[in-house]
């Protein structure tokens, strides 16, 4: 995700949550060791196939310390929401899902799917 989308993101979930101070962080060790310069002792997240550095600071810090590089996943300590960036790519991949790319310009209506039939218009004729 490009910084600025990140920058966006995070005047969002601030708003949502109680504790914007305190913000967990996952990445993933084979890039985060190099942006990051993170100790190789430090606290974990192990996934399947692969490991992650866990890093607690504030809700901004996972944009302004990373740059494009971003976590892979983040939430708050009051667990208002959670992030997970590699879900899309997850998502799109399988194939029992229809996934398309989006923009903040896309429609999101009953009548805005431009690959299956329309349904019946919910609110009459």
């Amino acid at each position: 995700m490009p910084e600025d989308q990140f920058a966006t993101l995070v005047d969002v979930l601030i708003e949502h949550t109680s504790t914007p101070d305190e913000c967990w962080c996952v990445f993933w060790e084979g890039r985060a060791d190099q942006a990051l310069h993170l100790p190789a002792s430090g606290p974990r997240v192990s996934l399947p196939h692969r490991d992650n550095f866990l890093v607690h600071g504030t809700v901004r810090d996972a944009v302004r310390t990373l740059g494009w590089w971003g976590p892979n996943l983040w939430w708050p300590q009051d667990r208002a929401w959670f992030v997970a960036t590699d879900c899309a790519l997850a998502l799109a991949a399988h194939p029992g899902l229809e996934v398309i790319d989006t923009s903040n310009l896309r429609k999101v209506t009953w009548d805005s799917d431009e690959i299956n039939p329309l349904p019946p218009c919910p609110y009459g004729q």
